[in-house]
């Protein structure tokens, strides 16, 4: 039976207390107040504070092939050494580094990367459905375009990498055709000549807004009667194998259960639950023209460079890269000034008008999986966190599992794969 606590201060606390307020947790906690679960929603900031601001909006489950794959042993040098490249390693963090992209490598042989594949296209399978379900027709079409994604190459044939994402879409069932330059022309005409090639994955779509679309399903939990309360966690009152409170820089707030949806900062959180894990802040950055004429009819991803670009309602935005460092450190804007220049290469025409810069901590672990499982040692504590770049991908089939674990219902046997012991 779900009932609510009142604290001092004359709060009212949910019987469910979801902590994170990005993409993951506004989904989560939407789905257990949907579900007559009376929840709290917390958060130091607000919805879509970090990374769901921010990111790609890529939306599909099309799109599983995971960062670790056979042969990334011999890329790791340059990340060190190179510090415009579409991966690079923060030189403060790079000792700490070590650990981490040992276990990479060993994420990256052919069978470690199948099984992660299948893990992807498991959690993304149905989103776009699910987001649909959520916001209703009217909203779903204001809010994301389905027209596809477009992965574009400069070279004339495919790298190892492509390969091995062209067989695992294979063995997934997943729909995909090869684009030849002339086509590329006709479907994309803003697009530079010198793209040789692209491939088409018609399951997939975006978002022409991640923070729009965060915001909405936030106002869809609070118009179903769920509860937000703005306060910066600190821990937990632990008692007996339970979760009792939620401690923040002010006040304890009693709770029932707790879901922890907190993104990068999930690794801290996770550890006073008994739980340690190598999860790492992947930091990317996007730069958006504001006033750019360019309009792209597909998602579009260089292949060749590792960057996407994106016609939003913000403007035109140009994201990626990933920078291994820590969450809070300062940004490095020069990786921002070389997503615009690798940009401008993009196009027939000129990158011009007004520019604005972000950047975001992506929470990843060394698989690309994310976890989803309940706490071992406190039977009322449930995990939801690490979904590294597909966040908006995985959240709708993740929140139902997650659901499904608060109430004490059995979940698939696929959902194995995201378990928080997986890293021994």
């Amino acid at each position: 039976m779900s009932h609510r606590f009142t604290d001092e201060a004359g709060l009212q606390i949910a019987d469910v207390v979801v902590l994170g307020a990005g993409i993951v947790g506004v989904t989560m906690a939407l789905e257990l107040q949907r579900r007559g679960h009376n929840t709290l929603l917390v958060d130091r900031e607000g919805p879509a504070a970090g990374c769901s601001f921010g990111n790609g909006g890529a939306i599909g489950a099309d799109a599983c092939t995971p960062f670790a794959l056979p042969g990334i042993m011999r890329k790791i040098p340059k990340w060190y050494f190179d510090p415009d490249g579409p991966i690079t390693i923060n030189p403060g963090w790079a000792l700490r580094s070590v650990p981490w992209i040992l276990r990479w490598i060993s994420a990256s042989s052919m069978r470690a990367a199948r099984r992660s594949a299948l893990g992807l296209r498991f959690i993304q399978y149905g989103c776009l459905e699910g987001y649909r379900d959520m916001l209703g027709p009217g909203l779903y079409d204001d809010l994301v375009r389905e027209q596809g994604s477009l992965y574009v190459y400069e070279s004339a044939t495919p790298s190892r990498n492509e390969l091995v994402a062209e067989e695992f879409r294979r063995e997934l069932g997943i729909s995909s055709r090869i684009v030849s330059a002339d086509e590329l022309t006709e479907i994309e005409p803003s697009l530079s000549r010198r793209f040789r090639r692209a491939t088409l994955l018609p399951g997939n779509g975006h978002t022409v807004n991640p923070k729009r679309l965060v915001d909405t399903l936030f106002d869809k939990f609070t118009a179903a009667g769920g509860s937000f309360h703005r306060a910066e966690a600190i821990g937990f009152e632990l008692a007996d194998g339970e979760v009792r409170g939620l401690r923040t820089r002010s006040q304890s707030l009693p709770l029932n259960r707790l879901v922890l949806c907190t993104g990068v900062w999930s690794r801290e959180f996770a550890a006073q639950l008994g739980v340690r894990l190598p999860l790492v802040a992947e930091r990317g950055y996007h730069v958006t023209y504001t006033e750019s004429p360019i309009r792209l009819n597909h998602k579009v991803a260089n292949g060749s460079r590792g960057f996407g670009v994106t016609s939003m309602e913000t403007g035109l935005q140009i994201t990626g890269t990933v920078e291994l460092a820590d969450a809070d450190a300062p940004p490095n804007w020069r990786r921002a000034e070389a997503l615009s220049r690798a940009a401008a290469a993009m196009f027939e025409e000129p990158l011009v008008g007004n520019r604005t810069r972000w950047m975001g901590a992506r929470p990843s672990l060394p698989d690309s999986l994310p976890v989803i499982d309940r706490a071992p040692r406190f039977g009322n504590a449930f995990f939801n966190f690490g979904h590294s770049h597909w966040g908006l991908c995985g959240a709708p089939r993740s929140a139902k599992l997650v659901a499904d674990l608060v109430e004490g219902k059995s979940v698939p046997p696929e959902a194995g794969a995201y378990a928080c012991g997986r890293f021994g």
